[in-house]
Order: C-alpha cells, then sequence, then structure tokens
C-alpha cells in the first residue's frame, strides 16, 4: 500500500504542486485562524514528493503564529520540536530530514501539520510506518494534529493499529477533510 500511496503522491506533485501547496496555504490560514494569535504551529520540511507546507509556515508567521520543525531524537521516541521559521538556519537530520539547530528553544506546539503518504474519510493517515507522529501524539495528547496532503491522496481505507491516532483533518488543495464522524456532527 505504502509503494502505491507513494506513486499517487508523486504524480500529484508532478502536475501540480505549486498550485497545489497555494491553494492549501489559504484553506490552512483559514483553518488556524481559530488558534490563538502567538500560537506554536508545527509542520515539517518537506521531502521527495510530499505536499510542501513552506509556504503556509511562511503565512503563519506572517499572521502572528510561531512555527516549529520536529527533530528526531531515537528511532523509538516521541519528536521534539524547535522555533524555526523561513529564514533560520537548518541541519541535516536523521533519515533525511532537515530540523533547527539544537540551540533553538524546544516547544511543544498547540497544532501539527504532518506529513502522510494516503488519508481516509476518517482522517487517519498511513505515513512512512516510523511511527513518530503516533508516540507524539500519544505523549502530547493536547495538540492538535493536521495532515497536509493532496486530495488525490485520499483512499477508501488506511489500515490502522491500536496505537494510530486520527488527525483532527487533512489540509488540501481542495479544503480542508473532516473526519467522517465530525462531518456528520459540524465542522471545527
Amino acid at each position: 500500500m505504502r509503494f502505491e500511496a507513494q506513486r499517487i503522491r508523486a504524480g500529484a506533485h508532478e502536475m501540480y504542486a505549486l498550485d497545489a501547496a497555494e491553494k492549501a496555504t489559504t484553506h490552512g490560514l483559514n483553518l488556524f485562524s481559530s488558534f490563538e494569535k502567538g500560537a506554536i504551529i508545527g509542520a515539517y520540511w518537506p521531502m521527495e514528493s510530499e505536499l510542501d507546507p513552506r509556504l503556509l509556515m511562511h503565512a503563519l508567521v506572517r499572521h502572528g503564529y510561531r512555527t516549529c520543525l520536529p527533530v528526531v531524537a531515537n528511532k523509538n521516541t516521541p519528536l521534539t520540536f524547535r522555533l524555526w521559521q523561513v529564514g533560520d538556519p537548518l541541519e541535516a537530520g536523521t533519515f533525511g530530514t532537515q530540523h533547527p539547530p539544537l540551540d533553538a528553544p524546544e516547544v511543544v506546539p498547540d497544532a501539527l501539520i504532518v506529513p502522510l503518504l494516503s488519508y481516509d474519510a476518517d482522517c487517519y493517515r498511513l505515513g512512512w510506518g516510523g511511527g513518530f507522529y503516533d508516540r507524539t501524539l500519544a505523549a502530547h495528547s493536547e495538540i492538535k494534529a493536521f495532515g497536509f496532503a493532496f486530495g488525490a491522496q485520499i483512499v477508501d481505507h488506511v489500515p490502522r493499529e491500536a496505537h494510530d491516532w486520527p488527525l483532527q483533518g487533512v489540509i488540501t488543495e481542495e479544503g480542508v477533510i473532516l473526519p467522517r464522524k465530525q462531518n456528520a456532527l459540524g465542522s471545527l
């Protein structure tokens, strides 16, 4: 399933990555406008064909929010986060990631923008299988987590295990997808 999800995401990226990132940024700004100014929003440094959240991060900073990026400390631990905004330095991290230097302040974000390979209507995500975001959300259940993806990445059902955490929504170029159960009850 991961290989097929990668192929679909790469195709969407190749066709309309910048346009999708711009549209998703607009939807993300609308979503995060309900958060207090100064809230800390965590995102990720894009790898391969992931939808690039840097436009959204830049826009969030312009609108009075603080942003941070994850740091992978060890294979089986939750992520830690350090403040970062566009233009700040980055260092090479584990698994090909980029993260802020270790002297950047460590924070716990109020919300996360997370990458994914695919998602379903219940807002469960298929990631790379390392479990970093699931461990992070288990350690900090107060964090609101939102996927950031191409609309084409939706699938009928993402396999899930007991340790998997659903997202509060998925931000795409088409809008914000809310979990199917929440859609029946209303929006965020």
